[in-house]
């Protein structure tokens, strides 16, 4: 079953809607720099997490042992990649001691909102589309490196550009809609990419079950084509 197209209008909606929230934090509460990368930097935990509940859908859905090595790898592998990422924004992008900084609670409505548009992708397209039924622990181990490497390499070469020139809210709308187009670009390629193999394999059903409808004409076709070949 493919994901329906206002499904995929909603869930690409949602990812809009999420990236628009730094720039409201910068208009009217004041948010700096670090706090719009801390931001998406704890957008790619959530993703982390939802990419754990795939592979354990994967181990209880389809009863796949691998996944109880691929949990703990990827924890290990991911957590890793994570934990020297916030090291590094703490390092050249923390602001000084005399700056207030937002405190947790100030992330919790952003927050709350990441996880609503990854639960509601997860839900929509992995469970109820059936995504799971075709996906491999391969792709689900690469799948976030793949939209987070583009998206973080931007966000930082972004944000030192942010601070070198000091326009805070035209910088950063920039560096949003630059977000928006790499989210909605990997959201609608790891999404079309499933839905046009679930095509393929339906269409070679198809084609098999075509060819097996007249058995003996091709039987009979078949011994023809071979006795002119020897003729």
């Amino acid at each position: 079953m493919l994901v329906v197209t206002g499904n995929k209008s909603l869930s690409v909606l949602f990812l809009v809607l999420m990236n628009l929230i730094p720039i409201g934090g910068v208009l009217f509460f004041g948010w700096s720099v670090y706090e719009v990368l801390f931001l998406f930097w704890a957008e790619s935990l959530i993703i982390g997490g939802f990419n754990l509940a795939r592979f354990w859908t994967l181990y209880k859905r389809r009863n796949d042992g691998m996944m109880l090595i691929m949990i703990p790898f990827f924890c290990m592998h991911y957590g890793t990649f994570l934990l020297v990422h916030l090291v590094f924004l703490n390092t050249f992008f923390s602001p000084d001691d005399s700056v207030e900084r937002l405190p947790f609670y100030g992330y919790l409505l952003p927050l709350l909102g990441l996880i609503a548009s990854h639960a509601y992708s997860y839900s929509v397209n992995f469970l109820r589309a059936g995504e799971y039924q075709k996906a491999s622990w391969k792709e689900l181990m690469v799948a976030p490196y793949q939209r987070i490497l583009a998206m973080q390499a931007t966000l930082l070469v972004g944000g030192a550009l942010v601070m070198f020139l000091g326009e805070q809210v035209i910088a950063l709308a920039i560096l949003v809609a630059i977000k928006i187009v790499i989210d909605i670009s990997a959201h609608r390629k790891e999404h079309l990419n499933k839905a046009s193999q679930e095509l393929n394999t339906a269409e070679q059903g198809e084609a098999a079950e075509r060819s097996s409808v007249f058995p003996g004409w091709e039987s009979d076709t078949t011994s023809k084509s071979r006795a002119d070949k020897r003729e």
